[in-house]
């Protein structure tokens, strides 16, 4: 019993260090792919495979071979495997594993000794060679057989009835994919025809299967003999629901691409590969890579190849994200236990998002919770602290009246202070006799300390305080608060005098800062009732001569037509200038208030500065010339478009109600180096002087007090460029003119 035991153990033994062995070996797979690295899922499936195979700890050196199978004929193809085959001379693999048609049938075809005794794994084979596959029985493998009607199944229920385009070639492999979509068409109810649906032409595709008008139809086509007018109309018009991907073509990848309705497909050749394949139900590149892999290891693990049947892939419903985002089709609407790729994060971990967010809720509320009850508690701790502190009060009143409180004792016509007191102010603890103190401190407050010091001695004070300003480092007079008691009598018959000193330049300084409001406040107060009394002026004045001039047009009856011209024009004057004045009187109100409000948008200064010339153009005194500088510049300027007219209008008003002769230019220049433009209104009236250019923006200041006007326009103006981002300056002789120049960001319009 004992040797049986032994002799199990040491079978076990080996067999266990055989596929230790075995799994550390380096297996050799050469995996030859139909197409070219064009096609990036060629790439991710041998990925796929060697991580699988990792995973099962497998390790193998892979060789990858690219048939092009579209740049060869069939007998070439055979030529260049077989060569391809004997190039790899001691390079012998283990397992060749074959994706596609074309590579798997050329493998065989080319008679080479390799495709006849290494174990063989095809996959992606969508019309197996069964003849030829009985003359291997060193191949197997997968048949990806294409199930055309489920995939029009799955766009009927997406989008109903449906007129559904996919395009056949010549190839074999084509006329395959044809014969096999119209075996799955018959006995559906649905219709085949052969040629483009135009429902505007007169020439009608072939009927091949004549199907239900209830059920979808399937129109097929040939690329090479499309017409450029019908590709157009397949991109332009949409006369179809969708297209259909029977077969790897790229001529077919790229029209679905550009297409304007979605391209399903029955293979993984091209989806997910940024190539307009939207969906389909077909064997997704992660299933066959995984099967294939799995077929692998029963080979690397003994098991012989004809003993491993040619089976089916399974399929799966699978979509791209971004094309269901460009075609606007639902998550909801998709058959239950569909895949979806390039799904977003926040999409794909949307339910965990969901409960991670709701437990930060409620730990959050939780927080919350436990800092109120930790408040409440430390609110009954400090009320408690409170309550003992209030009994202390007394002891303690002194030092808790101020801050920068520092003790002092005056013993002996010497003051000495607390420690804290000399390392604030930055100097060395000393003794300071009265003469000493009395020389730091202010000459306007040394008579108030000597008799509070004389106080002190005779005892008229039990308590009493005094405010001095010291200047105890040297670096300038501080105000100081000294507060002080009587103190007593000691036995050695020395009299002395206790007490506190506080800083208190900062309450001076809010006291000065106070009574300097005041002052502002008392200025602002006659600044109103000065306003309120120029206003009644301003507005009493063509008041007086609205309704005197009308009466008089009214009561007199033997006034001459020209008479009654002048009064009439003496009221539009006034009425105007009342209008005026009442204006101003409101921009000056929203301006206080902070109201003024702006919208901004580009605008082309040309055409700002040509809408303004034209208008007052118009209007400007025949003694007067108009002049315009604009140069043809596309500068643009970011403004509110009424408040900058607003801001030319009344410099242009003013410039003509100052010159009796001569002439008012308005242009800008453009400064590229500051990327500002400088816009100005330049007359030959009778100018200012410097002193009056000083005053010029300030409300109410008008260098002639017998012009006409309220003094608040120009300080309007100054206030609507300030918020345009800009400023306005001015330049002025007396007799010669003035010049005004408003100055504002812009861009140069390339």
């Amino acid at each position: 019993m004992h040797i049986i035991i032994l002799i199990f153990f040491a079978v076990f033994s080996v067999q266990t260090k055989a596929g230790q062995k075995e799994e550390e070996k380096l297996h050799k797979v050469l995996i030859i792919h139909s197409y070219t690295p064009v096609l990036t899922a060629y790439a991710k499936f041998s990925n796929m495979v060697a991580l699988d195979l990792r995973k099962k700890g497998i390790q193998t050196s892979v060789r990858t071979f690219y048939l092009d199978c579209e740049r060869y004929i069939a007998k070439d193809e055979e030529a260049r495997m077989y060569n391809f085959l004997d190039s790899l001379g001691n390079w012998t693999p283990d397992i060749i594993l074959v994706n596609g048609d074309q590579a798997t049938y050329t493998l065989m075809a080319c008679g080479h000794p390799l495709g006849k005794s290494t174990p063989v794994v095809f996959s992606g084979v969508n019309f197996p060679n069964w003849p030829l596959l009985k003359k291997h029985p060193n191949v197997t493998g997968f048949w990806d057989k294409p199930d055309y009607k489920a995939t029009i199944r799955l766009i009927e229920k997406l989008y109903g009835k449906s007129r559904i385009l996919f395009f056949n070639d010549l190839r074999l492999i084509g006329k395959l994919a044809y014969n096999a979509v119209v075996e799955d068409v018959k006995n559906s109810g649905m219709s085949l025809y052969d040629g483009m649906y135009n429902p505007d032409s007169n020439k009608q595709p072939e009927v091949i299967i004549s199907g239900a008008p209830e059920e979808s139809a399937l129109y097929t086509a040939k690329p090479s003999k499309l017409p450029a007018r019908e590709l157009v109309n397949i991109f332009e018009n949409n006369p179809y629901t969708a297209c259909l991907q029977t077969i790897l073509d790229f001529n077919v990848l790229t029209i679905g691409r550009l297409a304007n309705v979605p391209t399903f497909t029955v293979i993984n050749n091209g989806f997910n590969d940024n190539r307009g394949i939207t969906g389909g139900y077909f064997t997704t590149l992660q299933i066959q890579a995984n099967e294939v892999s799995s077929i692998v290891e029963r080979i690397i693990k003994g098991t012989q190849v004809s003993k491993i049947p040619i089976t089916q892939s399974p399929k799966v419903y699978a979509f791209d994200w971004n094309e269901m985002q460009r075609f606007n089709i639902k998550q909801k609407d998709l058959p239950q236990g569909s895949v979806i790729y390039n799904l977003p994060f926040e999409v794909h971990y949307h339910n965990y998002i969901v409960i991670v967010i709701s437990l930060l809720v409620l730990l959050l509320f939780y927080i919350i919770l436990h800092l109120i009850y930790m408040y409440r508690r430390e609110y009954k701790r400090k009320k408690t602290a409170q309550i003992n502190l209030i009994k202390e009060r007394k002891f303690l009143k002194l030092a808790l009246e101020g801050g920068n409180i520092y003790a002092w004792r005056m013993k002996n016509e010497e003051f000495t202070f607390e420690d804290d007191f000399y390392t604030a102010n930055n100097i060395a603890p000393r003794t300071i006799t009265i003469e000493a103190l009395l020389t730091m401190t202010h000459p306007d407050d040394q008579e108030n300390l000597k008799n509070h010091i004389h106080d002190a001695h005779s005892g008229l004070h039990d308590n009493a305080n005094l405010q001095c300003r010291f200047n105890f480092n040297g670096k300038g007079y501080i105000w100081w608060e000294l507060r002080y008691n009587h103190g007593e009598v000691s036995p050695d018959k020395t009299h002395s005098i206790i007490g506190l000193c506080m800083n208190i330049q900062s309450f001076k300084d809010k006291e000065q800062k106070l009574i300097d409001l005041q002052e502002k406040a008392e200025e602002a107060n006659k600044m109103k009732s000065a306003f309120l009394a120029n206003m009644s002026h301003e507005i009493r004045t063509p008041l007086n001569a609205i309704v005197g001039f009308s009466n008089l047009l009214q009561e007199e009856k033997e006034l001459t037509d020209e008479e009654k011209l002048l009064f009439k024009d003496t009221i539009n004057k006034n009425s105007s200038l009342l209008l005026k004045l009442i204006n101003d009187i409101l921009e000056l109100s929203r301006i206080e208030s902070g109201r003024m409000s702006f919208t901004f948008d580009d605008y082309l200064l040309n055409e700002l500065l040509e809408e303004i010339y034209q208008t007052h153009n118009l209007l400007m005194p025949s003694n007067i010339s108009f002049f315009k500088e604009i140069p043809d510049l596309p500068i643009k300027v970011r403004v509110d478009r009424h408040r900058f007219i607003q801001v030319i209008t009344n410099l242009i008003n003013n410039a003509v109600k100052f010159t009796e002769k001569g002439h008012i230019t308005i242009g800008y220049q453009y400064k590229a180096t500051e990327k500002k433009v400088h816009i100005y209104v330049e007359d030959t009236g009778k100018g200012m002087s410097e002193e009056a250019c000083k005053k010029v923006f300030e409300r109410f200041y008008k260098d002639d007090e017998f012009a006409q006007g309220t003094g608040l326009g120009l300080s309007i103006c100054q206030t609507i460029v300030k918020q345009l981002g800009g400023q306005i300056l001015l330049t002025s002789q007396k007799g010669k003119g003035s010049l005004f120049t408003v100055i504002l960001p812009c861009q140069l319009k390339l």
